[in-house]
């Protein structure tokens, strides 16, 4: 449990986190952030498209939904796949749509041209899509009867391989390549996979609690989202720790890189600190993005870095984007008519 106390100099807040640290924060110094917008749906899943200016959505209503204009509010309807999915993953390019369901059959759609493009059977009981594979020709999903991976390959509706989860399991992960697959279990269990070569690969990884797993752009970081208050970044080439990330208010939910590698976002679990940005080089802590709602356990970049968003556990999709040069220009020329007034 973590605590809060003002000290006496009254703009020093000290904080005591799930990890055991005591932070000091200067409240004098904030870090508000005045751009971030908040999607007017309860959303389930989430993906930038390509271009950066606008995002796809999969809501609680089952409608996919493409967003777009200056703060995003542009909404043009697409898709209708109805209430019953359990789970769902959109492509990297946000182009396909896969959806679980409890019957042990997977539906892929189409998002560009709305229809459906595959369906298939794999077992029976709950079915989760965890991640598109080979520029979306492969899928990889997880089966809940008895907690085991599998990955198809969806034009022939052919199961290539599969393999045991981890127990409890939380989070995959896949490496830019398609060649390392990382499941993550709240016990701590890790489980490496070499996909091409169909092989276990053992990777003794401290993660307990882990909840997201993600690889940077280059495949040279792994990084992983622990509930224990911190995350956690090992270099995959000798799997030797490079940083834990510390001082949240509570659990890590999510993490993610920057397309050029040089950020890493952490999606935490209260409003306060929904989302902090840590620089790659020195691993500190650039700036904290205070949101709506709670659990913020899907967070992503743009690809052209101008705009990061985060998913809550109540459906609320915060977003934040840089400010143009205009809007630089206008701050700072606010800020300085202010400072000459008595």
């Amino acid at each position: 449990m973590w605590r809060l106390a003002l000290l006496p100099d009254g703009k020093t807040l000290a904080s005591g986190a799930k990890d055991g640290t005591v932070c000091l924060w200067d409240t004098s110094v904030t870090h508000r952030h005045q751009l971030r917008i908040t999607v007017p749906a309860k959303v389930d899943n989430w993906r930038f498209t390509p271009d950066s200016r606008s995002f796809v959505t999969l809501d609680y209503a089952g409608q996919v939904a493409r967003w777009s204009g200056p703060d995003f509010q542009e909404r043009e309807s697409g898709l209708n796949i109805g209430t019953n999915s359990l789970g769902s993953s959109f492509s990297p390019d946000g182009r396909l749509l896969a959806v679980g369901s409890t019957r042990g059959s997977i539906s892929v759609w189409d998002v560009s041209r709305r229809a459906l493009r595959r369906e298939f059977k794999g077992g029976d009981g709950g079915v989760y899509p965890l991640s598109f594979l080979a520029q979306g020709n492969r899928l990889v999903v997880r089966f809940a009867a008895d907690n085991h991976f599998s990955e198809w390959e969806l034009e022939a509706n052919r199961e290539i391989q599969f393999w045991p989860a981890p127990a409890n399991f939380e989070g995959f992960g896949v490496s830019p390549d398609d060649r390392l697959g990382v499941g993550v279990g709240w016990n701590g269990g890790v489980s490496g996979r070499n996909l091409p070569e169909h092989s276990n690969t053992n990777l003794p990884l401290d993660a307990l609690e882990g909840w997201t797993a993600t690889f940077s752009p280059d495949g040279t970081r792994l990084a992983i989202a622990s509930a224990l208050g911190y995350a956690r970044v090992w270099d995959t080439a000798s799997w030797r720790e490079e940083a834990t990330l510390r001082g949240f208010l509570n659990a890590v939910v999510s993490v993610a890189f920057s397309l050029d590698g040089q950020r890493l976002a952490t999606g935490g679990s209260n409003p306060d600190d929904a989302v902090k940005l840590w620089d790659v080089d020195s691993w500190q802590e650039l700036l904290t993005l205070e949101g709506a709602g709670s659990l913020f356990g899907l967070t992503a970049f743009s690809p052209d870095g101008n705009a990061i968003g985060t998913l809550s556990n109540d459906g609320i999709l915060n977003l934040w984007r840089a400010p143009s040069r205009a809007e630089i220009n206008a701050a700072e020329a606010k800020e300085k008519a202010e400072s000459k007034q008595p």
